[in-house]
């Protein structure tokens, strides 16, 4: 190989080297604002923020009791159901 191309060469491997330098910083940085809502997000400097409707927590939680609550009765007490609505007739 020339000494012209061998030159070239090693400049050009070394201005890609120089490109792909990775910080491990950086991408525990991009990873944890992943985790954010929106990376420009601004709290309202105009306004208060709106208060809670606890009346919708309260309907959301008794919906999913009504269906919690039972299905888990259904899940977890069929043993005893069917010992006692077999009463051994099996």
């Amino acid at each position: 190989m020339s000494p012209i191309i061998a030159r070239l060469a090693a400049r050009r491997a070394a201005n890609i080297a120089g490109r792909r330098q990775f910080s491990g910083m950086q991408n525990l940085r991009s990873f944890a604002r992943s985790f954010e809502a929106h990376p420009f997000e601004r709290l309202p400097v105009a306004n208060n923020s709106q208060g809670a409707d606890w009346g919708k927590q309260a309907k959301r939680v008794a919906s999913q009791g009504a269906i919690f609550i039972p299905g888990m009765l259904l899940v977890l007490g069929w043993p005893a159901l069917a010992k006692t609505g077999l009463d051994g007739h099996i």
